[in-house]
């Protein structure tokens, strides 16, 4: 039986001594009561935005920290060293704060602290970091892991990607920064606990960092469990949307990070969930509690001493609403009806839920529809395949286009590649400048297409799918976003804004978002809403009437223990 080589810790971990206390053997019920005063303590000490700022000896990067990125850097470097329930944390600020030079200074700062120490050279046995991340961004974290080092600091960085890749754990192990994709992950890593397939799962990594880790919100599918069987003494999580559909989102986090006692599904439904559903207030600020001891959060609009912690250009968004044409408004209202009749007798027979992934089908026509006809293959299809055909939605793109000018450059989105074909087919037939960016598309050709976009003044449109073209990428050059649909999920049409409106933008922004009147999309407008009061009410960041559910220092004591915080 070949047995799987576990990759020990070496010395560059131990230079960082954790605070962990010492606990003798007790029962499992004092333990997690234990724990949930450690995560008291340290939301108590987080109350307030952190200011104690860290920063690297000159030269170290080649550009500087700004002051919020030196404070993220300290408070990595104390929930890496304190032990409050686990090692490492969610660093959640917004889209474009520069989430990735955080945490390149966070490596830097641990490898310079060995090498003061003169600790002995790094065991061939010990691993450094794993940066898991979307394949579309994969090449962005290799270019910023060399443009932001200087070249007498420079770290040692592996792309562990493509068939030629390297399967031998020890020379994986040489690498300050290992950069990989979530699919290597979950193709190498067995969700059994005793055994893994590749590389990737037999190094004992110093720290494994979930960029986008939203990809791992739904802790039942394989990428989640993979996930949470790599082998790290810290890790990270860095997502600018922490909760895209709900509160559960954040289990699957919990238990990548060890952070108990809630890292397992009963406890977090117990501690969690039945508090929220039995008082709505006072289980949101439950919640944020424990979020606050791991979760270091700053939006564009957060204040430090009274000022902006970045200036940005503003950003501005539209929300279009246009009519169908008669032939599309014909089209669409026979298919509502077909599936309203559907879905009425599911419900009366009670077969809802067993015939639940055919009638998000249905709803994922009518959607189809509110973009273009063509997308949706039925009986009635012919009626509008007609040529020179063009949808209103398409229309309106050409429309926005042409009143900004060629000297603007855009992002249009879009979830449907479908969709982005055939606005493929109206810019050929136009003359407009793109180039394209979605999930068929090999690492090296999304590359290129970024590249061409960003640097080429006649490219006019980069035309993206949302799920390929929503994460990571730094697409400044562009100050027009074009959103194609509408997702259930706010969150996502965010991410794809925040391309363009991000660090290194100095243009005003503006954003068009289409939508079809009298369709599907006015509800997922309304439901969209509701998922942002959700995310507001989680985070402490909802101004209306959720805004009570803000914690205070005798809140945090109260939820905790039952009594007020001078009593603990």
């Amino acid at each position: 039986m070949n047995y799987p080589i576990y990759i020990s810790s070496s010395s560059d971990d131990e230079e960082d001594e954790v605070q962990e206390p010492t606990t003798s053997q007790q029962p499992v019920t004092t333990t997690i009561v234990n724990d949930e005063r450690r995560i008291y303590q340290a939301a108590l000490q987080d109350l307030n935005q952190p200011k104690t700022e860290k920063d690297l000896p000159h030269g170290v990067l080649s550009v500087p920290l700004m002051r919020h990125q030196k404070i993220a850097l300290e408070w990595m470097r104390q929930k890496e060293r304190s032990y409050n329930n686990c090692l490492g944390g969610i660093l959640a600020d917004d889209q474009g704060l520069g989430k990735t030079i955080s945490i390149i200074a966070l490596i830097l700062l641990q490898k310079l602290k060995s090498q003061s120490r003169r600790v002995k050279k790094r065991s061939r046995r010990s691993g450094g970091t794993l940066v898991v991340c979307p394949a579309s961004v994969v090449k962005q974290w290799a270019k910023e892991l060399d443009d932001k080092v200087s070249p007498q600091n420079k770290l040692t960085v592996l792309v562990y990607h493509g068939s030629r890749r390297i399967n031998d754990p020890v020379e994986l192990a040489k690498y300050d920064v290992v950069v990989t994709t979530y699919a290597l992950v979950t193709n190498e890593v067995l969700q059994s606990q005793k055994r893994f397939s590749g590389a990737l799962g037999r190094v004992r990594w110093s720290r494994v960092v979930l960029d986008e880790a939203q990809t791992i919100k739904n802790h039942k599918t394989q990428v989640a469990r993979a996930c949470s069987s790599l082998n790290a003494k810290r890790r990270w999580c860095l997502s600018g949307t922490p909760i895209q559909n709900e509160v559960m989102d954040l289990f699957s986090y919990f238990k990548f990070l060890r952070y108990h006692p809630y890292a397992e599904l009963c406890s977090f439904s117990q501690r969690i969930m039945v508090p929220i559903r039995n008082n709505r207030v006072k289980g949101y600020k439950k919640l944020q509690a424990v979020l606050r001891a791991i979760l270091l959060r700053r939006t564009k609009e957060t204040l430090l001493d009274g000022q902006p912690i970045l200036h940005l250009p503003p950003k501005t968004i539209n929300l279009t609403k246009v009519d169908f044409s008669p032939e599309e408004f014909a089209f669409y209202k026979t298919l509502e009806a077909t599936s309203q009749s559907e879905f009425e007798a599911y419900a009366a027979a009670g077969a809802v839920y067993s015939n639940y992934a055919y009638i998000l089908v249905m709803l994922l026509r009518l959607r189809q529809a509110c973009d273009h006809p063509w997308l949706v293959k039925t009986s009635s299809f012919e009626r509008v395949n007609q040529s020179g055909f063009t949808s209103t939605k398409i229309n309106a793109v050409m429309n926005t286009l042409e009143s900004l000018g060629k000297q603007v450059k855009t992002l249009v989105f879009s979830q449907w590649t479908g969709m982005l074909d055939l606005v493929e087919h109206s810019f050929g037939k136009s003359g407009v400048t793109f180039r394209r960016l979605d999930g068929t598309m090999s690492l090296v050709a999304r590359d290129n297409a970024v590249k061409e976009f960003n640097n080429d003044p006649s490219v006019q449109v980069m035309l993206m799918s949302l799920k390929a073209g929503n994460l990571g990428l730094n697409m400044v050059s562009a100050s027009h976003v074009i959103i194609l649909d509408l997702w259930w999920n706010p969150t996502t049409e965010d991410q794809a804004i925040d391309r363009a409106h991000r660090i290194g933008q100095t243009q005003a922004v503006t954003v068009t978002r289409i939508a079809i009147n009298n369709t599907v999309e006015d509800r997922i407008l309304a439901l969209q809403e509701t998922k942002r009061i959700v995310v507001a009410s989680a985070l402490g960041e909802d101004p209306g009437e959720l805004s009570a559910t803000r914690l205070t220092e005798q809140d945090l004591g109260f939820l905790f223990f039952g009594v007020k915080q001078e009593h603990i």
